[in-house]
């Protein structure tokens, strides 16, 4: 459970404009919808900042790159770049069997959450499209890239549990367990700078959570 973090351990780059942060699996972006005495990222920032925007999200239990905007203008021009596509994502996930094929999933998804949960939806849903990589192949777990093509909410997690991997530790699609952070990490992302429009990247490794597990399981894979 993180408990008042400073954020400014997680800092990776910040400039006038926008501040890039390596997010802790279990913490929050926003405020909880029930309980507004947990900690979020968002506050913790406008404690510092004063104004802060919140341009994309990650689930409370995934860890990883997660981008801010200082000011309206760059807010405006970062949030319009996520919605034509043109940001750069990726991420590593740790799931659940052996992962051995590269495969495009194509499944679309329910646009509402039954009791939390999406589902994959043809009559309705929604086009989702994300594509897996293997880095690594275990018997019991195998380390594997994801990259979105688009961003429907639990999008990575659905495709995972309908190919038969889900996330090695997913309270809501694998086995139900009070540990709430999830092996799933945005490890990179690419855009253009909204102000100055220089192309930036930024990448990080494997969250220490996430590591200890590869290192239990992963280490002498192939």
């Amino acid at each position: 459970m993180i408990l008042n973090p400073s954020f400014k351990d997680f800092v990776v780059y910040e400039d006038e404009s926008i501040v890039v942060l390596d997010k802790p699996h279990g913490l929050l972006v926003t405020e909880d919808r029930y309980d507004k005495n947990i900690p979020y990222l968002k506050n913790i920032l406008s404690d510092y900042y004063g104004k802060i925007y919140v341009v994309h999200r990650l689930d409370k239990g995934t860890g990883g790159l997660l981008i801010f905007a200082k000011n309206k203008d760059a807010h405006s021009l970062l949030c319009s770049e996520f919605e034509k596509g043109e940001v750069g994502k990726e991420y590593l996930c740790i799931v659940k069997g052996r992962f051995e094929d590269a495969v495009t999933c194509m499944l679309p998804l329910a646009s509402r959450a039954q009791r939390g949960k999406y589902k994959i939806n043809f009559k309705s849903g929604k086009k989702a499209v994300t594509s897996f990589y293997p880095v690594k192949v275990g018997e019991k777990c195998s380390l594997v890239k994801a990259e979105l093509h688009t961003g429907r909410t639990h999008q990575i997690r659905v495709h995972l549990k309908a190919l038969g991997h889900p996330l090695f530790q997913d309270f809501l699609y694998n086995k139900k367990i009070d540990d709430k952070r999830l092996t799933l990490f945005c490890n990179k992302i690419a855009l253009k700078h909204p102000i100055n429009r220089v192309f930036m990247q930024f990448e990080r490794s494997l969250s220490s959570f996430m590591q200890d597990i590869d290192d239990k399981y992963l280490n002498n894979s192939e």
